[in-house]
């Protein structure tokens, strides 16, 4: 009788470091995981920024360039302002096929990964 004791303590102790081990585990793949996805958005973001500030260079040039085609550096404003307006308009029309599928894909496909 005292050899089953021992060995069903002995189990339950295996058991119990067993679950620890697998809790212990998950808790690393989840903060795998998380660090991967943050880290990717930290990134993304970053280079949203930099290509915001590139595009903004580029669109303030582009409207002193037809400001001075059209001799008045303010209508190159407007112009600019109309694409800008234009381009916003089709964005939002495509935002579901365009940026809210895609984003949603890129962050199911980095938290299943």
């Amino acid at each position: 009788m005292p050899d089953s004791e021992i060995s069903l303590k002995s189990l339950i102790e295996k058991s119990q470091d067993y679950l620890e081990t697998k809790l212990e585990i998950a808790k690393l793949k989840t903060v795998e995981k998380s660090s991967d996805v943050l880290s990717s958005i930290v990134v993304l973001i970053s280079m949203i920024f930099l290509a915001l500030l590139c595009f903004m260079f580029i669109s303030i040039g582009l409207a002193f360039y037809l400001g001075s085609l059209v001799g008045s550096a303010h209508t190159g404003f407007f112009i600019m302002g109309g694409v800008y307006g234009i381009i916003l308009i089709i964005l939002y029309l495509l935002r579901n096929k365009w940026i809210k599928t895609p984003v949603s894909n890129l962050v199911i496909k980095k938290i299943l990964k």
